[in-house]
């Protein structure tokens, strides 16, 4: 009897145990972990595939560049507005040879104005400063010479001295230089007001113009070769070839002297 009421508690433990699984209050089975198999091959690693963007990255944009002329008057307004009243700007740093070190020196020279041509040679030394420096001298005395002289004598004055020593004129013709003094007599006053000098009297020289070349000699036709244009016309079987050929012909107005078959051969 003892053995069977043991049996029917076990049995009842293992009921309600049943039950209350069944109905979700009793501890979850243990499931079995289930063994992974391998998804490569041992020894190869697996591909990686790449996947693109889904955008695209834009370009870095640089800033637009300034003038110079706007870049100078802003470092100009921040430097006066930074600098305090009083405090000097510092000297540019010199290098032990006593010269402007290379870095300052460019930095200088990134903003110096650039010297145009004409500018460049008047900085010139030596003997080519000294010839650009008359010619330069020459024009504006050139200038000023015809600004007092009537315009109708332009073309027929050349200035070559004008100084307080000599005043030379050249014309190209006898009748020009006649006028020409009459016309430097009266501005020789005012003439010499305007360059601050005493101008002496103005010696006119005539220089005649270079005349052109000779016109070339017209082309003539020659009796002989007349001639050979209108045999060489009888021969042709065009008609209006040949018709050329003997208008062309009669531009010879004399007969050849001799018959074409007792002339020389043409070389």
């Amino acid at each position: 009897m003892a053995d069977s009421h043991d049996a029917r508690a076990v049995a009842r433990q293992h009921t309600a145990r049943l039950l209350k699984m069944l109905r979700g209050y009793g501890p979850p089975a243990a499931v079995p972990p289930a063994e992974s198999e391998p998804t490569a091959l041992p020894g190869k690693p697996a591909a990686v595939t790449e996947v693109p963007a889904a955008y695209s990255r834009r370009p870095d944009r640089t800033p637009p560049r300034l003038p110079l002329d706007v870049v100078r008057s802003d470092a100009g307004a921040d430097c006066t507005e930074q600098r305090e009243p009083g405090v000097s700007r510092a000297a540019p740093e010199l290098a032990r040879d006593g010269r402007e070190s290379l870095p300052a020196a460019r930095e200088r020279s990134a903003f110096a104005p650039i010297a145009t041509v004409g500018e460049s040679l008047a900085r010139q030394r030596g003997a080519l400063g000294e010839l650009i420096a008359k010619a330069q001298q020459r024009v504006r005395l050139d200038r000023m010479f015809l600004a007092y002289l009537p315009p109708h004598l332009h073309d027929h004055a050349v200035l070559v001295r004008l100084d307080a020593e000599s005043w030379v004129v050249h014309t190209d013709s006898a009748s020009w230089a006649t006028r020409l003094r009459y016309a430097l007599h009266n501005m020789r006053e005012a003439l010499g007001q305007h360059l601050g000098i005493a101008l002496p009297k103005p010696q006119i020289r005539v220089v005649p113009a270079v005349l052109p070349p000779p016109p070339r000699p017209r082309l003539k036709l020659t009796k002989r070769n007349a001639k050979l244009l209108e045999v060489a016309a009888r021969d042709l079987a065009d008609d209006r070839l040949s018709a050329a050929l003997r208008r062309l012909a009669a531009h010879a107005s004399k007969p050849p002297s001799e018959p074409i078959e007792n002339q020389p051969p043409l070389r």
